[in-house]
């Protein structure tokens, strides 16, 4: 099984997004790079993704792994090429994505930032809802202790 943002569950969600003609419909106004940048995974490793989209379409997806804390990316400033950083430890995205924890209370805890053109984000919501609930469709293994090279539990 795969492991949470790991590469391969990255892509499996791209294709997922790409697939869904629902998706494709409510995301129209999706578009723009998104950064991920997660911490302290089960493994040991700190996670960055870049989620690149062109009307709702995933276009491409990177993703790098180091051991934590990877201190150039934890310090990193924000780079406004991006519509959005989105930042926080690895449990609390992972409760996010297995749905036992809201948006808003995220939004609200000192441990998750978010970086950038954040009215330009409120506009892409509908997309964005979309996004996450199709990610969360994606079977993975959120307790893993080690991963390949693409994020592969072994």
């Amino acid at each position: 099984m795969v492991t949470y943002y790991g590469k391969s569950w990255l892509e499996a969600c791209r294709k997922n997004l790409n697939e869904s003609a629902e998706h494709l419909k409510k995301a129209a106004k999706l578009n723009g790079k998104f950064m991920f940048r997660v911490w302290d995974g089960p493994d040991g490793k700190d996670r960055v993704a870049v989620w690149d989209f062109a009307s709702g379409k995933c276009t491409s997806v990177t993703f790098e792994a180091k051991p934590a804390p990877w201190k150039e990316l934890r310090e990193s400033p924000y780079d406004d090429s991006f519509v959005t950083r989105f930042s926080c430890p690895f449990n609390m995205m992972a409760r996010l994505n297995r749905g036992e924890m809201s948006p808003l209370k995220a939004l609200a805890s000192p441990e998750y930032k978010v970086e950038g053109k954040k009215t330009q984000l409120f506009k892409m919501m509908p997309g964005l809802n979309s996004w996450n609930e199709h990610n969360a469709k994606v079977a993975c293994d959120y307790a893993f202790s080690k991963t390949d090279d693409d994020g592969t539990a072994v």
